[in-house]
C-alpha cells in the first residue's frame, strides 16, 4: 500500500500569486535594498545600504511585491546628460533593474519599463539612459547603444613616448581632500566637449570615488594625482588603484579609472605619471572613450591593446524636446519619421532645421504633417543621438528607411559631433 504524502505550505507557490506594482517607502526601503543585491547576486553590504539611502529618491523606486516581499526592482535618479553642442539635459538614470527568478516570463519586466517611461515623460525629462548589465534585454525598450567605450591595456614598458610630445608643468599624488577641492571644477569646465558625460554633484562624485573594501577587488584604495601648469594651477587629474604582484620581479599593475585633461601637456603628463609608477608593469583602464588620444602619443600604437565594447543606452523620451536640445554638425533641414510603441505621443513626423553653427542657435524642431525624408524607430533614434552611431551604418543594415535621396547621408553628417559621446558615470 503506497505511502500517504503529507503536504505542507509555508508560502504561497509564485505561479498563484499575483504581484502588485509598489513605489518605496522609509519603511520598506530595508528590503527593497535586500531584493537588489538579491537580484544583483551580490553579498549585502550594510556600507552601500546607508549610501544608496541617502542618494536614492523613494519617488523613483518601485518595484513588484507579494506580500512584504520584493520580488521585483526598478528606480532611476534624476541626472543632466551631455548632448553635443554642451548642453546638460534632464536624464533618468535608469538603475537597480532584477526580476526575481520565479516571477520572470510575467510581464513583470515589460510592465515596469513601461510604468517608468511613462512617469519619466510626466517629470518633462526628455531622456532616460542606462547602463546594461545584459545587453540583450533593453532594446525592446527603445535603449540604444548611443556611447561605446575602449578597454585599454598594454606593457607600461613598451610605451615610450615620441620625441613630438611635449611634456611642462608636474603631476603629484594629492589626498583625497584636496583632490575632491579641484577636481569637481575641472570636471565642470570640460563635461560640456564630452557629450555623453554627466553632470556631477555631491552625491554622484561621492559615487565617482566609491572606496570602500568591496570595491576595491584585491586592489589598493584610490590614488588620486593632479596636473600643474608652469603657473602651478591644476589643469588635469586621474584616478586609479594599484594592484600589487610580486613574482620573480614586480609585476604590479595600474587600474587607471578616470584621467581628464583638456591641455596636450597635462593630459601627456598624467599619462606618464601612471605608466611609470614603480613596481608597475602592466595598465588598464577599463572605461577609456574610443577616441582616447594615447595611441596617438606612443613609439608603438600597437603596444595599445584596445577592445570596443558598449557603454551608455539612450532612450529618447521626448522626441521634439530632445532633438531641439542638441546642437549639430552641419546644416540641415528635413523630416524625419519615429514610430514609438511604447510612447505612442512620440509617433509622427519632425521638421529638423539647423545651420550647423556649433556657437550659433539650436535647432528648430517641430511637429509636421509632411512627407518624411528618412523614418525609423524609437531604438534607432536612440542610437545615433549622441552622434557615436552613424546613421549611414543603420540605413545600411536596413534599419533606417530612406524617402529622398540622399537624406540619410546629409542626417548622418548633421547628427556627428567632433568628440566620440563618453560616459564615465556608473550608477
Amino acid at each position: 500500500m503506497a505511502a500517504t504524502r503529507t503536504k505542507t505550505k509555508t508560502s504561497t507557490a509564485p505561479h498563484l500569486v499575483e504581484p502588485q506594482l509598489k513605489y518605496v517607502t522609509d519603511a520598506t526601503f530595508k528590503d527593497f535594498h535586500l531584493a537588489i543585491a538579491r537580484g544583483f547576486q551580490e553579498q549585502p553590504h550594510a556600507e552601500v545600504k546607508e549610501l544608496d539611502r541617502r542618494v536614492f529618491d523613494n519617488r523613483r523606486m518601485f518595484g513588484f511585491k507579494v506580500g512584504r516581499r520584493w520580488v521585483s526592482t526598478c528606480g532611476d535618479f534624476a541626472r543632466r546628460l551631455t548632448v553635443p553642442g554642451g548642453a546638460d539635459v534632464p536624464t533618468a538614470a535608469v538603475t537597480v533593474v532584477t526580476v526575481h527568478p520565479p516571477y520572470r516570463r510575467r510581464g513583470l519586466l515589460t510592465a515596469m519599463m513601461t510604468h517608468q517611461l511613462e512617469q519619466v515623460a510626466k517629470r518633462g525629462e526628455p531622456l532616460a539612459a542606462l547602463w546594461a548589465s545584459e545587453s540583450l534585454i533593453y532594446g525592446r525598450f527603445g535603449y540604444g547603444p548611443a556611447t561605446s567605450r575602449a578597454v585599454l591595456t598594454g606593457t607600461n614598458r613598451r610605451l615610450g613616448f615620441l620625441p613630438c610630445v611635449g611634456l611642462a608643468g608636474s603631476v603629484d599624488e594629492v589626498t583625497r581632500e584636496d583632490f575632491l577641492a579641484v577636481a569637481p571644477g575641472l570636471h565642470d569646465a570640460m563635461r560640456p566637449d564630452r557629450p555623453g558625460a554627466m553632470v556631477r554633484g555631491e552625491n554622484e562624485w561621492e559615487f565617482a570615488v566609491f572606496d570602500l573594501e568591496l570595491a576595491r577587488r584585491g586592489a589598493s584604495e584610490i590614488r588620486y594625482v593632479l596636473h600643474y601648469d608652469e603657473a602651478g594651477d591644476a589643469d588635469g587629474f586621474a584616478t586609479y588603484r594599484f594592484k600589487e604582484d610580486f613574482q620573480e620581479e614586480p609585476a604590479g599593475e595600474v587600474r587607471i579609472k578616470e584621467v581628464w585633461a583638456e591641455d596636450a601637456a597635462a593630459y601627456a603628463g598624467l599619462w606618464r605619471y601612471l605608466l611609470d609608477l614603480d613596481l608597475a608593469r602592466t595598465f588598464r583602464h577599463w572605461n577609456s572613450p574610443v577616441d582616447e588620444p594615447l595611441r596617438h602619443l606612443v613609439t608603438d600604437a600597437r603596444a595599445v591593446v584596445t577592445s570596443i565594447t558598449d557603454n551608455l543606452y539612450v532612450r529618447v523620451v521626448d522626441v521634439e524636446a530632445a532633438l531641439a536640445a542638441r546642437k549639430y554638425a552641419a546644416g540641415v533641414d528635413l523630416v524625419i519619421e519615429v514610430d514609438d510603441p511604447i510612447l505612442p505621443a512620440n509617433t509622427g513626423c519632425y521638421r529638423i532645421v539647423s545651420d550647423g553653427d556649433p556657437e550659433g542657435s539650436t535647432a528648430r524642431v517641430t511637429r509636421v504633417t509632411s512627407a518624411p525624408d528618412i523614418s525609423m524607430g524609437i531604438l534607432e533614434l536612440g542610437t545615433v543621438y549622441l552622434g557615436g552611431v552613424p546613421l549611414t551604418d543603420l540605413h545600411r543594415v536596413r534599419r533606417v528607411v530612406e524617402h529622398t535621396p540622399g537624406a540619410v547621408a546629409a542626417a548622418s553628417t548633421a547628427f556627428g559631433w567632433h568628440r566620440a559621446p563618453w560616459c564615465p558615470d556608473m550608477f
